[in-house]
């Protein structure tokens, strides 16, 4: 009986965790994109922040990046960075052969442990949704509807928080 109180102790304890989470600030990250560039999360404040979590073996994830590609073209020149945090590999060429193979363009950052455990990600996809004052506004859990992270993005541009 204590083990059943414990787990849901600790369950109760993550879902407050997670709920609680929303309006703080994340860990400011400093990775490398893809193409060696030095990327850190407090450059992208006064933009909203778009960042999704995954890997090149995730099946759900392969669902995912292409709907995040398309709000990427869409949304890319209008006050958004997006970035696809990539939890699995280092090899450049082996993320470059799963852009081509989704045909998307996505800047891609090189996520490393540290990262994903600043990020709570257990398993992926994992999406945090930033205000432009880089305090989170949404976590999304595996994949999503398009019309609805669209309406995020829409919601979070039109937020006047600038920081």
């Amino acid at each position: 009986m204590y083990k059943k109180i414990t787990l849901g102790l600790l369950i109760t304890a993550f879902i407050v965790g997670i709920s609680f989470s929303k309006g703080v600030k994340p860990y400011n990250f400093s990775l490398k994109d893809e193409n060696g560039k030095v990327i850190t999360l407090e450059s992208l404040k006064g933009n909203v922040v778009y960042l999704v979590f995954w890997t090149t073996t995730c099946g759900s994830c392969k669902e995912e990046l292409p709907v995040v590609n398309r709000l990427y073209k869409k949304y890319k020149d209008k006050g958004v960075k997006f970035y696809a945090v990539v939890l699995d590999t280092k090899d450049l060429r082996e993320i470059k052969k799963v852009k081509e193979d989704l045909n998307i363009q996505i800047p891609v950052l090189i996520g490393n442990r540290y990262v994903k455990s600043k990020y709570r990600v257990y398993g992926v996809p994992v999406t945090y949704i930033l205000r432009k004052d880089l305090s989170i506004g949404k976590i999304l859990y595996g994949t999503n509807d398009e019309k609805y992270l669209e309406s995020l993005i829409q919601k979070f541009l039109k937020e006047k928080r600038d920081g």
